[in-house]
Formats: C-alpha cells, structure tokens, sequence
C-alpha cells in the first residue's frame, strides 16, 4: 500500500509499543492453531461434527493470528486497541461467522460425499495423506488465507480513510 503520508506518532495504530499482552494473546492463539487444535482434533475426530467444530476452532485462532499480526515484509500489525480498528470490530465478526458457515457446510458435504467416492481417492499413498484428505485441507487453507487477506485489506481500507 503506498505512502499515505502518515507518521508513527500520527499513526493511532502504531503509536502503541508492542506490550507483553498483545504478545500473551498472539501466543496463546499460535499455540490454540498448532498443537491445540490437533489435540482437539484428536479427541473429537470420532464424535458427530467433530471435525467440523475442531475446524472452526483452528480457523478462528488462525485468521485472528494474521489478521492482527505484523506478518512478513513489514505488514502492519494491527492493535486491538486501535480506534479503528475497535470500530470494524463488529463488521469481522460478522464476516468470520459467514467464512465459518461455508467451512462448516464445505466439510459436512465433503463428508457426506466420502462414502461415494472412488477408492483412489481415499487411500493414502504411502506416508502421503489420502486426496480426499489433501483436497480438503486445501479448500480449508484457502478459506482461511482469502478471510485473512479480506480482512486485513478492510483494515486497511478503515486505517487509511480515518
């Protein structure tokens, strides 16, 4: 995004330091998408809407992460206690609950349609995933990049017209 002119001190987004808190939160959500979120998995592959439920949790710490993260190549991270981004607070819930209905109904139907599905594409190949299994992560991965980009985009779109 080009130069908008604004300054650190003007910026009321990157006024704040970095506090032990916002470090506290986007460890604890690393920690939930990583080893958390597999060990949910783990215990609730064999219950109904288990795996779906898993998903959503993963999903919502993830695209918290790097929504709000500074990311790589000096991505601007964005505060929670910034005024506007406090102000698109309700509009990214919103449109994160939408991303987890069409999660949920892309799985559900994804698992509904296994049973009819040729056998090729439910067995593994050695220590490779099945392409069920592969094909799924990625419609999921991609859900998840395209909520993270939008939303990060919204942000910025809302810091700059500020």
């Amino acid at each position: 995004m080009p130069d908008q002119g604004l300054t650190c001190a003007q910026d009321p987004c990157l006024r704040g330091q970095p506090s032990i808190l916002r470090f506290a939160v986007l460890t604890l959500l690393f920690l939930t998408v990583v080893p958390g979120g597999f060990f949910l998995l783990i215990l609730l592959e064999d219950r109904p809407y288990g795996i779906q439920l898993s998903s959503v949790v993963m999903d919502t710490a993830a695209v918290a992460l790097y929504t709000f993260s500074r990311n790589r190549n000096g991505a601007q991270p964005f505060l929670l206690s910034c005024p506007v981004v406090r102000g698109q607070i309700p509009r990214l819930i919103r449109r994160h609950l939408v991303f987890l209905a069409v999660l949920f109904i892309v799985q559900t139907t994804a698992f509904e349609l296994r049973p009819n599905l040729p056998a090729y594409w439910l067995t593994p190949r050695g220590k490779d995933t099945s392409l069920f299994n592969a094909v799924l992560l990625v419609l999921c991965a991609c859900l998840a990049i395209i909520q993270t980009l939008s939303n990060r985009s919204l942000l910025e779109r809302a810091h700059f017209s500020a």
